[in-house]
């Protein structure tokens, strides 16, 4: 089945209200991740804008981790590629990508006396995301994410807020954008 013509402006009605069927959104949320570095669980926060150009997807991240929340010893930050399926009460979406990391452990020196270490290293990142809608535009869901690096690997998840761009006010007259009521 051939898919219509992308219109970058082409809206839904929900509601008795217009939203854009392309839209870009934001997540934000935090989590517990767990990293080969490390024997305890790592808190995490982190932040992704999800983007559009035409009908391909992508993410843009990073994610904060440490022994506490707003704590760091690990930040990540990731670009991916997605598939995304949304309806007006579910999100769900996949993306996968490259990353680039850095921290710090702990060691020691030949001496024996503690120091720090610093690491940084690219990686790939995987994540995936189910978002229950409150209303077309904002929800609430879960992230679960993972990094496979030579350096380290990281499992997780994280509860997220939703915020979409697509709301576009209340539904008027005719809207040449809503493919409904097209008569093309």
């Amino acid at each position: 089945m051939k898919q219509p013509e992308y219109d970058r402006k082409e809206e839904i009605l929900n509601e008795g209200k217009r939203y854009r069927l392309h839209n870009n959104y934001l997540t934000f949320g935090g989590g517990i991740l767990q990293t080969s570095l490390r024997t305890s669980e790592q808190k995490a926060l982190g932040v992704d804008f999800h983007f559009h150009i035409k009908r391909q997807y992508f993410q843009a991240g990073i994610i904060m981790s440490g022994e506490q929340f707003l704590s760091n010893n690990n930040i990540q930050a990731h670009l991916g590629y997605g598939l995304r399926k949304e309806t007006p009460k579910i999100n769900l979406a996949a993306f996968a990508g490259l990353s680039y990391y850095t921290g710090v452990i702990g060691g020691l020196d030949t001496s024996g006396k503690s120091v720090a270490v610093y690491y940084a290293a690219p990686g790939l990142y995987i994540s995936g995301q189910a978002i229950t809608k409150l209303s077309y535009d904002i929800g609430i869901g879960l992230e679960i994410f993972g990094e496979v690096s030579k350096f380290q690997a990281i499992a997780g998840f994280k509860i997220i807020l939703f915020f979409s761009g697509a709301y576009r006010g209340l539904k008027k007259n005719y809207n040449p954008h809503v493919r409904a009521e097209n008569n093309k």
